[in-house]
């Protein structure tokens, strides 16, 4: 036993928390190659003698990501673009759509395939097709969607898999961070709490888990991500309620007989479920062996690939902010971070009467060099940088401009009448 996996709920994170409390600890430590990032510090306990990582239920984690993004309490935000349902309703919409009305009227939240269909390819595809203008959504979708599947892919290296899980990681860090340096409350414009969380264990975890296989134990053995999860449990309880609806302890000690031929059927079947099925709640996967490849999975990267691996999955994860866009350069600099516009520049004060005064022109404003000179440092620092500002910012900025032009050009007309009344006259 490697991993301790729960599906998220508070009193199951609650007691992981007390676990790692109450046992001896092993850190793994990546180190960060964007400057102002912290070091990436993965922890994992070690209980009689056994390594044993935190981890939450990948398949959990996909629905309440789905459930964030529908949430009417949140808009998702992260520099020019939005994430949001109406999004996902104009895809579902649309012709030659992967998604059902099903997956998004009525919506059934602990849907396995609704999610599994949301974050797919084809979903991707679709909108990059279809809705290019939806760049937030999109990139929402691939960036969690791949750290899902980094757990439930059975054809794909452990290389890739802590790729896919610390692009997700540094993804997450420039959201914060950026929400932070405009001022957006966290609690409107970002995911949950508890989805925040669940995905850095899910992080976390993943790489605990290939580290522990490398390092801790004492016959090699390969790893299959998907099976550390809640989902066998869950299977046990659901075909136990096909046999009694609503059933006891006693109940359940009793049908053991009959929960073992259902479960050895599954077992040779391969697979558990309908991938296609609408509206069928749990889709357990955990038996599908399509594509396995035991020597892939039984093969770790080293301490250097691993550290290669993290400087490609940020320079990834840069790209996606970039063409969110927000200058990562920018972002992850404190000294440019103030440059960065405001919510509360784009919506006012609080006593704000709901009038466009701050429309109006600020004829009391004075100007001098420093304040020149400040916006040649702000254009030199957004020369090449696609960050876009606020409303208040520009018209600032081309209130500067306006008065550094009216210099020049008063200039220029004194040299012009200094020349004509001292050396025209001469030369006459």
């Amino acid at each position: 036993m490697v991993s301790y996996a729960c599906d998220g709920t508070e009193v199951e994170w609650a007691v992981q928390k007390l676990f790692l409390e109450r046992t001896s600890k092993r850190e793994f430590r990546i180190k960060s190659s964007r400057p102002g990032c912290g070091d990436a510090v993965i922890v994992f306990g070690i209980y009689r003698g056994q390594a044993i990582c935190i981890i939450q239920d990948s398949k959990h984690a996909l629905k309440t990501l789905r459930n964030n993004l529908f949430s009417g309490a949140r808009l998702l935000v992260f520099g020019n673009f939005i994430a949001m349902y109406r999004h996902i309703l104009e895809v579902a919409l649309g012709d030659g759509t992967p998604l059902h009305m099903r997956d998004v009227t009525k919506v059934d939240r602990q849907d396995d395939n609704a999610a599994v269909r949301l974050f797919s390819s084809a979903t991707l595809k679709y909108l990059a097709e279809n809705h290019p203008e939806s760049v937030g959504v999109i990139v929402y979708l691939f960036v969690f969607g791949e750290l899902v599947d980094a757990y439930q892919n059975r054809r794909i290296s452990h290389a890739e898999r802590i790729k896919m899980v610390l692009r997700a990681r540094y993804y997450l860090d420039s959201w914060v961070a950026y929400l932070e340096a405009c001022g957006y409350r966290k609690d409107r414009y970002f995911i949950s709490r508890e989805a925040n969380d669940i995905l850095h264990i899910l992080i976390d975890g993943l790489i605990a888990l290939v580290v522990i296989h490398r390092d801790q134990l004492h016959t090699p053995a390969p790893l299959l991500p998907w099976l550390h999860s809640s989902e066998s449990c869950e299977h046990v309880f659901g075909d136990g309620r096909d046999v009694v609806k609503d059933f006891t302890f006693l109940d359940f000690i009793y049908m053991i007989p009959k929960l073992r031929i259902k479960l050895h059927e599954a077992a040779l079947r391969g697979k558990a479920s309908n991938g296609k099925a609408r509206a069928a709640g749990y889709s357990h996967t955990y038996f599908d062996h399509e594509g396995l490849d035991l020597l892939e999975l039984s093969t770790f990267p080293t301490d250097a690939e691993i550290a290669a691996i993290s400087q490609v999955a940020s320079q990834e994860a840069d790209s996606l902010i970039a063409l969110l866009g927000v200058s990562p350069s920018t972002l992850h600099n404190p000294r440019a971070q103030s440059w960065l516009p405001s919510i509360g520049s784009w919506l006012g004060d609080d006593e704000d009467d709901g009038t466009d005064q701050d429309l109006e022109p600020e004829d009391d404003y004075h100007f001098d060099s420093s304040e020149i000179d400040d916006l040649q440092h702000i254009l030199d620092e957004e020369e090449d940088s696609p960050i876009s500002r606020s409303d208040k910012v520009d018209r600032q900025c081309l209130t500067l401009t306006s008065a550094a032009l009216s210099l020049i050009a008063e200039d220029a007309a004194t040299v012009y009448v200094f020349y004509y009344t001292i050396y025209v006259p001469i030369n006459l």
